[in-house]
């Protein structure tokens, strides 16, 4: 083997341990042609660097994932409030929960949306923040079939 087939059994060799590739080299080292193993590894590189170039990796997907799953929003029924200063006991009690990142509070239409974190809190564990704090929870309501 020529000064070049050393180098591309090396590459490979590398390659091969890093991505799990072995039947690739395998196939790639059994050619009988230098050029052939360059075309083949020029091949190989390319569908790799295809495949890592995104600035993320699988575990940042699947981490993505979990986020889009663990974000959630819901409105909330909730009677007893009368003025905006119901609504502000409601909002400063359930942002005190960990996990909630907004809520909007209506005394006019009874409601609370809210944005929480799932992993962290529930909607139960908000609907007893709101309980406690005088109020009535109804539960979460459900968007109306159109």
């Amino acid at each position: 083997m020529g000064r070049g087939a050393n180098w591309l059994q090396r590459e490979l060799f590398d390659l091969s341990a890093i991505h799990g590739f072995a039947t690739v080299k395998t196939v790639i080292l059994e050619s009988k042609s230098i050029h052939m193993k360059a075309l083949i590894f020029v091949i190989l590189v390319a569908a790799i660097m295809a495949g890592c170039s995104g600035k993320t990796t699988s575990t940042d997907n699947a981490a993505q994932a979990t986020d889009v799953v663990a974000n959630k929003t819901a409105t909330l029924a909730i009677d007893g409030m009368t003025c905006t200063g119901c609504e502000n006991t409601i909002q400063e009690t359930v942002t005190k929960i960990a996990g909630v990142t907004a809520i909007k509070a209506s005394h006019l239409d009874s409601t609370a949306v809210v944005s929480f974190d799932s992993t962290q809190t529930s909607i139960a564990a908000i609907g007893d923040a709101v309980t406690e704090a005088g109020y009535v929870f109804k539960g979460e309501k459900t968007p109306l079939a159109q």
